[in-house]
């Protein structure tokens, strides 16, 4: 009884702030985009479902722990706390069901990082940009296994690319050079439309030794080299899924790489989220049993601003580990854990 209660205004009051914060989010863009959305139909379809995908990054956590705020308030304000109080229940099993939405609620919205739901932002910017066509990433030039590999455009989104030249190589010995004008990833191998590949002898000399080229159509070759994760370790400011952020540290291992980055970004979509209820249980320690000689609104701006306080502390410390200002564990996971820590601590003390 008392679970269903607490939860089901807790999740009332995070509907409530949701929903307002969507509308709010969403109506900035719009006026920010006015002079630039599209005029087709599908695509301005297209921007708003990609709009409200990329303001629930954001607003969803918030409402996660302004609804704890604003739950704990109305149960004070309506004398309902001290009634059930009164009744015989403790704070810690008044906060239970609000911790445990909390944290089935943030392992959702990880879970939803570790799909394309991450790429909204980057769907925006090619709509309101550039019409719906996708920005093409130049130059590219990575090492991947033996081999490296050239490309003179790739299209992450659609998961092509142009004028793609790879370079085979064995001790140092450049054995195949393989180039192809069009190459397509079918989510295991990178197709060749038409590719055109020269054979290097091994021994070269003047006598008898020619260069052997053939054109092969429909090759397959760089298996599980996937574009998004080229994407990711291109970009001085990466936007990427936790799967495609596994792929990517583990590729850069295999080259013994720097993953400093790519680390960054899996420890950022953990950090923040799991930061969450930790503050709640910090702040149900300071929540007080009777609300007649107290000052709700003061209470209410003190929680309010403590929860920005910590959330744009750590929202700043994943952003200066992912620039590669501060080392990943030195700047998330410690900080994450002294956290996780205290707040433990206060919940010994409800």
């Amino acid at each position: 009884m008392l679970f269903r209660f607490v939860g089901f205004n807790y999740l009332k009051f995070i509907a409530i702030i949701f929903i307002a914060l969507q509308f709010f989010f969403m109506a900035i863009d719009i006026l920010k985009y006015s002079d630039k959305l599209p005029d087709s139909a599908n695509l301005l379809i297209l921007f708003f479902v990609y709009d409200f995908l990329y303001a629930l990054n954001y607003t969803f956590p918030i409402s996660i722990i302004l609804a704890s705020i604003a739950c704990y308030i109305i149960l004070l304000k309506s004398n309902a706390l001290t009634a059930i109080l009164s009744i015989g229940y403790s704070k810690k099993r008044i906060l239970a069901p609000i911790l445990i939405i909390a944290i089935v609620l943030n392992l959702f919205y990880i879970t939803l990082n570790a799909t394309p739901f991450v790429y909204a932002q980057e769907n925006i910017d090619n709509i309101i940009s550039r019409g719906g066509i996708e920005d093409a990433k130049s130059d590219l030039l990575v090492k991947y296994g033996d081999n490296y590999v050239y490309m003179g455009k790739i299209f992450p989104i659609t998961q092509t690319a142009e004028n793609i030249k790879i370079f085979e190589t064995d001790d140092l010995n450049l054995n195949r050079f393989i180039q192809a004008n069009e190459a397509k990833f079918d989510g295991t191998w990178w197709n060749l439309k038409l590719a055109t590949i020269t054979l290097i002898p091994k021994e070269p000399n003047f006598d008898n030794s020619k260069l052997e080229t053939k054109d092969v159509s429909d090759y397959q070759i760089l298996k599980n080299f996937k574009p998004k994760v080229l994407d990711t370790i291109y970009q001085n400011k990466p936007n990427v899924s936790i799967t495609d952020a596994f792929s990517a540290i583990k590729l850069l291992q295999e080259q013994n790489s720097n993953t400093q980055k790519i680390r960054s970004i899996i420890y950022s979509f953990i950090a923040i989220p799991f930061v969450i209820p930790f503050a709640i249980i910090i702040m149900s320690f300071y929540i007080p049993s009777l609300a007649r000689y107290v000052n709700l609104a003061k209470i209410g701006f003190v929680f309010v601003l403590f929860c920005l306080i910590i959330w744009g502390v750590f929202f700043m410390l994943t952003k200066l580990a992912i620039s590669g200002f501060l080392q990943p564990e030195l700047g998330v996971i410690i900080p994450l854990a002294t956290f996780i820590f205290i707040s433990l601590l206060y919940y010994r003390k409800i």
